[in-house]
């Protein structure tokens, strides 16, 4: 993994609302990140295969429109045990967020979440890996 110090901190978007993906991907440029975008669960795990080795963190939505964001924070987490996934959600569900944490996902948003949050939850994740 890399870390904040690193030249080049790549951050994966898992996104499927276009709009919102944009203004994070915009937020993260102009913030020093390099940013990988997909907006789908096979999309992301093409990327995430490709990138493994480079990418500092995750940016998951959890309503895919191909798969549950749950199942692709296992499949990422059970590769990459120490990855930072931030979850970002519609609606907060106490179960599924418990579920998550224990599964070992680092950071869990609500939408809207505001996009500076997001940053500094990227930065601090990013200085502890």
């Amino acid at each position: 993994m890399k870390k904040q110090n690193d030249s080049e901190n790549i951050i994966l978007i898992i996104e499927d609302d276009f709009d919102l993906m944009w203004m994070i991907h915009k937020l993260l440029s102009t913030s020093g990140f390099q940013v990988l975008t997909a907006v789908t669960a096979s999309q992301a795990i093409e990327v995430f295969s490709r990138y493994i080795f480079q990418i500092s963190a995750v940016i998951l939505d959890l309503s895919l429109p191909d798969k549950d964001g749950e199942e692709v924070a296992a499949e990422f987490l059970k590769v990459v045990p120490d990855i930072p996934i931030i979850i970002t959600t519609g609606s907060e569900d106490h179960a599924q967020r418990a579920r998550l944490e224990r599964m070992g996902v680092a950071a869990y948003l609500i939408k809207p979440f505001d996009l500076t949050e997001l940053v500094q939850t990227i930065e601090r994740l990013i200085q502890h890996v």
